[in-house]
């Protein structure tokens, strides 16, 4: 089992302790306004926890979307999302938002909950707050979120599928299965890695994921139509970043295969706004049943490994051959939620889990999000997925909160 302790240095709060006073839909908009692209100061939805925290916990989220929790006692706050905190009139939005919330709802935070990446521009608000901070996995915070919204104390099985968080071993985790306590996670089964070539870059092009995955499941990419598209000094640098492995870190994100077969089918060459690669790629789909393509689950020592790399070189094969697009991709979705079933109950009954959670922004995707619940439902798993609070990182500030006060406590 895993969790990253809490930082060893314990500095005192200067601000005296409040109670937390807020009610249901609290506004704390009039705090501090943004440009018009900038998303209002917003509300807090409240969450009533299973487990009383023993500090008042700020939680900070992660960073492509803003998210900030207040907890304390058996009461959570999530606040509303402002935005990506790379924007930095949205990261003063953010600041802003902490600022007039805590005044608004006397909350005095002993510590501070934030994400694992040492990067994020939330990781670095947490540090500069002179509080004892707790760090937290991504994709444990995810599904926690659920956890805490659902009143389900644990274990669970979490399935997390999304852009990128970061993982333990310094990948960049997106499609994970996990047994999850409240305080602690145990992966036991990802997505086989692929190169994320160009590094953040790969989440803006989604050529740099479609290069990854056919070079790595089909060996060359030169001969290929969709990368006629790529211009070609491009497509020397991605060759060089896959021979060097220079800024290419290694990725299971299920996000970024996503956005390689919607580049393949000729869907989007840039992702303008946040999904939309995975967006076209669901609204085509076929409404119809369709059969998998072939998929890989190979189950080790460490847990189960999911490969789409069969998957993979029978689309570009149905590409070559010009088949329909629509059919495509509703074979492509069935794949990825059957690998994700097949995954979950090997892990499931390895460790005599029967509810799963559901969570990380993929299944934002209604048609992955349905067809992986059915076929789970059809394994007679129980499946939580998240009513109130977002699927994505919006969400995941409660997550972080949660697993922080169990934490403090020492519990499971």
């Amino acid at each position: 089992m895993h969790h990253a302790p809490a930082e060893a240095k314990f500095s005192p709060s200067s601000q005296e302790q409040g109670s937390m006073s807020s009610p249901v839909r609290k506004s704390v908009s009039a705090a501090a306004a943004g440009p018009p692209e900038v998303r209002g100061i917003g509300e807090a939805e409240t969450f009533e926890l299973v487990r009383r925290s023993a500090a008042p916990i700020l939680a900070v989220g992660a960073e492509r979307q803003s998210s900030a929790c207040f907890c304390e006692g058996d009461r959570a706050l999530l606040f509303r999302s402002v935005g990506d905190l790379m924007d930095p009139s949205v990261y003063r939005a953010f600041r802003a938002q902490i600022d007039a919330a805590a005044r608004s709802a006397s909350f005095s935070p002993a510590v501070i909950a934030h994400d694992l990446h040492p990067l994020y521009l939330s990781t670095h608000y947490a540090r500069q707050a002179g509080l004892p901070l707790i760090a937290v996995q991504h994709h444990h915070a995810h599904i926690a979120s659920v956890m805490a919204e659902r009143r389900h104390p644990g274990p669970v099985l979490g399935i997390c599928c999304d852009g990128i968080g970061f993982g333990d071993d310094g990948a960049a985790w997106g499609c994970e299965i996990m047994y999850c306590t409240a305080s602690e996670y145990l992966r036991t089964g990802h997505l086989e890695y692929f190169p994320l070539l160009g590094g953040d870059a790969a989440a803006i092009d989604t050529w740099r994921s479609a290069f990854a995955l056919v070079q790595q499941a089909v060996g060359r990419c030169e001969d290929l139509a969709p990368f006629e598209r790529v211009p070609a000094d491009q497509m020397d640098v991605m060759r060089r970043l896959s021979r060097t492995e220079i800024n290419a870190p290694p990725t299971s994100s299920l996000g970024r295969v996503f956005d390689g077969v919607s580049f393949l089918l000729g869907l989007c060459d840039h992702n303008d706004r946040p999904a939309q690669a995975a967006m076209a790629l669901e609204r085509i789909a076929l409404a119809e049943p369709v059969s998998p393509y072939p998929y890989q689950t190979t189950v080790g020592r460490d847990g189960v490994l999911m490969s789409l790399a069969p998957m993979i070189r029978a689309i570009v094969r149905d590409v070559t051959r010009a088949e329909d697009p629509r059919v495509i991709s509703a074979r492509f979705h069935e794949t990825v939620a059957r690998m994700l079933a097949a995954a979950a109950q090997i892990s499931a009954e390895r460790n005599a889990i029967s509810t799963v959670v559901l969570s990380g922004g993929c299944f934002a995707n209604r048609l992955l999000r349905d067809q992986t619940r059915a076929l789970l439902e059809r394994r007679r798993f129980a499946v939580l997925l998240p009513e109130r609070s977002p699927v994505g990182d919006a969400g995941i500030a409660l997550g972080q909160a949660v697993v922080a006060t169990a934490r403090l406590e020492g519990g499971r």
